[in-house]
């Protein structure tokens, strides 16, 4: 039974991370940034512990392959809802459509290898990068909301935070993450370049 538990654990925790992301929507689209903010981290540090587990209790392809779905959903529903923020949105369409062609891309392509050739490709440090640059961006942002909430005069905020026209400072703390997704994306690419021929011929 401990072994089972053992075992199994870290995709527990995968599994509850997915749980977890439409609470974090309903949470933030409803308004109660605090409370979203507060689902979003515990989200983020069931990503560190299962990440762990996993290493020191031998990581599965199941565990590979849904921890990095786990992810995808996590921050791709965090950044689509921050186009739905009151008024204008915080960050612009494209941004949240190149991010998540990214990890659609990758996706998919990982899903093709596992079909042609039978092996996972694991994250490996850009991957990592990207992701760790997308929580902490997201943390911010929704800390900066929590704030706000808490505050009577929530427009005059609201306006503050934006900045200069049409994006503020939220738009360009977001484009750090956006240059790790762009890059990992190509880097995967570069690395996978003999798989993905193999796929053409």
């Amino acid at each position: 039974m401990i072994g089972f538990v053992k075992k199994h654990i870290a995709n527990f925790l995968t599994l509850l991370r997915l749980v977890m992301t439409p609470i974090f929507i309903a949470l933030f689209l409803s308004g109660q940034y605090i409370n979203a903010l507060i689902i979003f981290v515990l989200a983020a540090i069931t990503d560190f512990f299962d990440g762990k587990l996993a290493r020191k209790y031998n990581i599965t392809d199941f565990g590979k392959i849904v921890d990095s779905l786990a992810d995808k959903f996590l921050v791709g529903a965090a950044l689509i809802v921050f186009t739905y923020f009151p008024e204008k949105g915080l960050i612009p369409v494209w941004m949240v459509a190149v991010i998540l062609f990214r990890e659609v891309l990758v996706t998919v392509l990982r899903s093709v290898f596992i079909a042609r050739y039978g092996q996972v490709v694991p994250a490996n440090i850009w991957g990592k990068l990207k992701a760790n640059t997308q929580m902490f961006a997201i943390v911010i942002v929704l800390i900066l909301l929590a704030w706000y909430e808490l505050r009577p005069n929530f427009a005059e905020l609201h306006q503050h935070l934006q900045g200069n026209q049409p994006y503020g400072y939220i738009f360009l703390m977001m484009c750090i993450p956006l240059v790790f997704t762009v890059g990992s994306g190509l880097q995967f690419l570069s690395a996978n370049r003999k798989a993905l021929f193999g796929l053409l011929s």
